[in-house]
């Protein structure tokens, strides 16, 4: 049964390839986050790297599970392939367990071959993508390896167990189905009558469902977790009930029309009408899935991008240095600058009121509404005078005394207050205008500032050290985002694919009628792009506007909605590059398998 099994694949490779892709790139990307994230060495000499190393973890399960749905879909499809094949062993008199037991292996040998060039590709991926994450991260980074043998038995058994379950459970399946149904099975047409009135009434129940979703998501705020649970619910429904009823109510209405009759539109829509039944299920996944993959994008992309913006709102001061080995005059446009001296004395920090009172202090603090920060300029009396007023100072004190919380601050009344035999020291505070302008610079003081005081950025004071370390968090976020909407959507267009290309037989036999009364070979070509656009564009259409409506949600935690799209426009157009590839070579398949 084994050689039958390894005859089957080489006979359908054709159609087994796009299963094999997927795969191929969900194994690479899954090895690639395994391999980062046991990959100890390399943690412990990247401070900022060791700090998100949690997502290279959530990487792997977020692509776990899509693996496992897609091979949920992928499976069932190339089991319908096969039905009719297996019908026809029986009636040669294999067993329903000789037959399983086929199926078993034939699942396996893909899922092993493909898992095996995955790593493969891995080993590329993991290395190549090591300058990608430097620039989101702004560091240098070492102990990166491409190849660790952990990883790889990790994704081999991991996607080994994946393949088994599928195998047995579509053992299950078949194993429930006798001779005759699985001879007809490409045969049968799952097509419902139609009703006119019912199916304008869920028609327009479906696109309430979805426009009543879009219209709560910018209020999700105020609403709560409540209203979020309603608007997936609402989200999810909307999107079934609106492929599912509203595309159907709208075929319908247009069949009569004078649009519907000109040229090949009507074969078109009877095309999408006879698809629809039974594409509606994996089309609404699609749909969610494309928002998903799109969203984590975008939302990866758009917190890095205005990680500046925030980081300059949330310090008063652009950098603090403890040393006189620190040269300002390399910075930028300068827009204030000033020395404060200090004692140190045990976990205790003090500072000369005195210095303050001439001299005032850059804080940012909360405006009367609560709603944003502002910057307060405050004198030494006042901050010895309210309590809370010296977190500035708090920040500056654990950065001199190299440690990230825990410093303790008193602000004396003048200088003869501070501590006797003690060594007075001074810093410099600065701030520019354009934190990304002086960027360079900054990070040359930085290194001089950790060379004389080994002062590392994830205990330093201002804006340009919050910035360096939010980066490495949300670089994280953007590089898991990034690899995980390209492993989202590579399985899930290749779905979509393989289920339009398992129909080619049945489409055969209408496309060929065309061609016998008169239809030349460009208006085929031209009606097949119109017919498989159609389907490649209702899942895409719908999670676009998801994540365009869904973004508004985000607003709230990326400081208003100016700022929830900075993602949006990069990532859209890496994810319709790769799906018009997909749409594109599915085209080309499915005209290529028309002909013959």
């Amino acid at each position: 049964m084994f050689g039958i099994a390894l005859k089957s694949l080489r006979s359908k490779w054709r159609d087994y390839i796009v299963l094999f892709v997927g795969l191929i790139i969900s194994a690479a990307i899954f090895y690639m986050f395994s391999a980062m994230a046991n990959n100890k060495a390399f943690l412990e000499s990247n401070s900022i790297v060791s700090q998100i190393s949690i997502i290279f973890v959530i990487g792997e399960i977020l692509l776990g599970i899509i693996t496992f749905v897609y091979l949920n879909f992928a499976n069932a499809f190339l089991l319908r392939l096969r039905q009719s094949d297996y019908g026809l062993m029986s009636m040669l008199g294999a067993s329903k367990k000789q037959i399983s037991s086929l199926l078993l292996r034939e699942t396996l040998s893909i899922g092993v071959i493909a898992t095996i060039i995955g790593i493969i590709v891995g080993f590329a991926l993991t290395s190549l993508s090591s300058s990608y994450l430097i620039k989101l991260l702004g560091v240098e980074l070492t102990h990166w390896q491409s190849i660790s043998i952990k990883s790889v038995v990790i994704t081999l058994v991991f996607f080994t167990v994946l393949f088994l379950l599928n195998g047995l459970y579509n053992q299950r399946r078949l194993r429930k189905q006798d001779t005759l149904t699985l001879l007809l099975a490409n045969k049968q047409v799952n097509q419902p009558k139609v009703h006119a009135k019912v199916d304008l009434l869920f028609g327009l129940i479906g696109l309430a469902l979805l426009i009543g979703s879009y219209a709560l998501m910018p209020k999700v705020a105020s609403i709560g977790m409540a209203g979020f649970v309603l608007i997936l619910i609402l989200n999810v429904w909307g999107t079934y009930w609106f492929i599912s009823r509203t595309l159907k109510m709208i075929t319908n209405g247009m069949r009569q029309s004078s649009f519907s009759m000109r040229g090949l539109r009507s074969f078109i829509n009877g095309q999408l009408s006879f698809r629809l039944p039974d594409y509606q299920r994996m089309l609404s996944s699609i749909a969610i899935m494309f928002a998903l993959a799109l969203g984590a994008m975008s939302v990866g992309q758009g917190y890095y991008r205005m990680l500046p913006k925030l980081a300059e709102s949330s310090y008063s001061m652009t950098a603090v240095y403890d040393t006189d080995k620190v040269k300002t005059d390399n910075l930028k446009d300068v827009t204030w600058q000033q020395t404060y001296h200090y004692v140190k004395k045990g976990q205790t920090v003090y500072f000369n009121g005195a210095e303050f009172n001439q001299n005032k202090l850059p804080a940012r603090v909360p405006e009367k509404n609560g709603s944003s920060m502002q910057t307060k300029w405050l004198t030494g009396d006042y901050i010895r005078k309210t309590p809370g007023s010296e977190y500035t100072l708090e920040g500056i004190a654990n950065q001199l005394l190299n440690q990230s919380y825990g410093a303790k601050v008193v602000v004396t009344q003048n200088q003869s207050k501070m501590p006797a035999n003690t060594p007075v020291q001074s810093l410099q505070l600065v701030k520019v205008a354009d934190m990304l302008a002086n960027e360079k610079a900054l990070a040359h003081n930085a290194n001089i500032e950790e060379k004389v005081n080994n002062t590392k950025v994830e205990f330093a004071a201002g804006s340009y050290a919050g910035y360096q370390q939010t980066k490495g968090i949300f670089g994280g976020i953007e590089f898991m985002g990034v690899f995980l909407g390209i492993g989202f959507l590579a399985m899930l267009a290749a779905t979509l694919m393989f289920k339009t290309l398992s129909g080619v037989a049945d489409d055969k036999q209408r496309y060929r009628i065309l061609s016998m009364i008169g239809t030349s070979n460009k208006q085929i070509t031209q009606t097949v792009a119109t017919d498989l656009g159609i389907l490649f564009g209702i899942p895409m259409i719908i999670g676009v506007l998801d994540v365009i409506f869904g973004l508004k949600m985000f607003a709230p935690l990326m400081a208003g909605e100016n700022n929830i799209y900075l993602g949006f426009g990069p990532s859209l157009v890496g994810i319709l590059v790769l799906y018009l590839i997909y749409y594109i070579l599915t085209v080309w398949m499915y005209r290529r398998l028309i002909k013959n």
